[in-house]
């Protein structure tokens, strides 16, 4: 009986050529009948689900009693689920936390959208909603939970302009204010892929926090996600018992997993899953001071090679203008204890606006005498998004990633050229996204400025005014981004 059961979930889902296998529980809840919902996500089926939003606003609506279908990019503008074609649903919803995806977005909408409306959440949209609003009519501010039952009254009700006037709403028309969800019991159903391989496994997504309780300038999700907020244990253990095969891992979700009041608990309970099912656990980076060597020893124990940890810099300076750093003697503790534990490392490192190769060489090789040659290093350029304090700094020019290319053995570098278009399309001022070409990032910041949409200039400035049109919604504390952002300003002159 078992075996059939388990068997019933597992079904067929169509992309634009073929059939791929999925497992999906939640299938067996969906509804039938009533108002339906296209729920798109702006890239291939194996990558959206491993989107949290993504899940979670599917198991929402199913769970509102909401008739969604759903739609990637390579469903070709018909639905998972029975091949609907997206023009057929009463609303469009869109999840987009990416400002890279938002030419997949103007695209597929552009060629399959016929005057449904459409309406876009996420978490680069709730910072700043303007770039998207010339591909759909609406921009959803803040958390999902509080947003759905709203949606499914207006759909039953027939009352869509009713949705789009509600307070969390952006349109062009008026502005908003982010809503802020409790943390209730964890997702406990997932769709997962079968037959094709998503990006990290077939994992099982479990939420612990969400938010953060640091400071770190330069953080989009840190600012625009605060407050810090915790899952209740217990509940989490709750759902992480329920999984089983064809799950093969546990992947956790949170910003600040060390900030978790029952990280070592959590922790604790992955181990045992590993040791009775065989389902290995995951952790996202983790912030160097919060950790110690009873951490290091269960994460070592849940079946994790590698520990990622993002100082960002080792030079004080730096880490003051970031509001994030810290000393080679306390990162040194760290990767002793690490490496005491068989673990791998991969560190992130960041650079500054104008960063002198020198400064960025120093601070190369301090990170190289802590982690060594051999060490796994991701380095980025700062990208100035909306509502940190460091929305004010120049975007990327000129950026020196040489030192580190040179001193470690693998090094991962973010573009320059990409960098400098999601920086540009974060802080726009005037609705960009049917103008962007990802595959050609630099042609497309030129046209943007030729077209007036930005100005690369201003952009490639300093710019302290906290007066852009995003911050007129209610997201953070405008002054406090203010205040830390002319802090660092006076820093970084001071430095460079």
């Amino acid at each position: 009986m078992k075996k059939a059961k388990r068997a019933s979930k597992v079904r067929k889902v169509r992309l634009c050529d073929k059939y791929e296998l999925e497992y999906n529980p939640l299938m067996d809840y969906m509804s039938k009948r009533g108002p339906g919902v296209a729920l798109f996500f702006p890239a291939p089926y194996k990558v959206a689900a491993q989107s949290l939003g993504y899940q979670l606003l599917y198991a929402l609506l199913i769970a509102n009693g909401i008739r969604v279908e759903r739609f990637t990019t390579d469903s070709c503008g018909r639905s998972l689920e029975r091949g609907t074609p997206l023009h057929k649903f009463d609303l469009i919803l869109v999840s987009a936390s990416f400002e890279l995806d938002y030419p997949h977005i103007a695209s597929y909408l552009e060629k399959y959208n016929k005057g449904v409306k459409v309406i876009a959440g996420g978490l680069s949209v709730t910072a700043n909603p303007i770039p998207i609003l010339d591909s759909v009519d609406a921009v959803v501010l803040g958390d999902a939970e509080p947003f759905v039952p709203k949606l499914r009254d207006a759909l039953f009700s027939g009352d869509l302009e009713a949705l789009l006037s509600s307070e969390s709403v952006v349109t062009k028309e008026k502005c908003g204010k982010k809503e802020v969800a409790e943390l209730g019991p964890a997702l406990a159903k997932e769709f997962l892929p079968l037959s094709v391989e998503p990006p990290w496994g077939k994992g099982f997504l479990v939420e612990v926090t969400r938010g953060c309780k640091w400071f770190c300038k330069f953080c989009l999700e840190g600012w625009v996600n605060k407050p810090f907020r915790e899952r209740d244990l217990e509940t989490v253990k709750e759902v992480i018992r329920q999984v089983n095969k064809p799950f093969e891992k546990i992947i956790t979700i949170s910003l600040s997993l060390g900030d978790y009041r029952k990280v070592k608990e959590y922790l604790e309970e992955l181990v045992r899953l590993k040791e009775e099912k065989g389902i290995i656990g995951s952790i996202p980076s983790i912030r160097v001071d919060t950790l110690n060597e009873d951490i290091i020893e269960l994460v070592s124990m849940i079946g994790q090679k590698t520990l990622t940890l993002a100082p960002e810099t080792l030079i004080p300076e730096k880490a003051s203008f970031l509001g994030k750093g810290f000393s080679q003697e306390i990162l040194k503790s760290v990767i002793d204890t690490v490496r005491k534990h068989k673990l791998k490392v991969k560190a992130y490192m960041m650079l500054i606006p104008s960063e002198r190769e020198e400064m960025a060489a120093e601070d190369a090789e301090r990170l190289k005498e802590v982690v060594g040659k051999d060490a796994h290093v991701s380095v980025n350029p700062l990208i100035p998004k909306p509502w940190t304090p460091l929305q004010s700094a120049p975007i990327p020019k000129g950026v020196p990633f040489k030192p580190f290319l040179e001193k470690f053995k693998y090094v991962d570098v973010y573009p320059e050229s990409w960098a400098r278009l999601q920086a540009a399309i974060s802080l726009a001022k005037v609705p960009v996204s049917k103008y962007l070409n990802i595959k050609k990032p630099e042609e497309t910041l030129i046209e943007l400025n030729s077209k007036g949409l930005i100005n690369l200039k201003d952009l490639e400035s300093w710019r302290l005014d906290y007066d852009e049109p995003w911050l007129y919604n209610e997201v953070g504390d405008r002054g406090l981004i203010a205040k830390l952002g002319l802090e660092s300003y006076e820093v970084w002159k001071s430095i460079l």
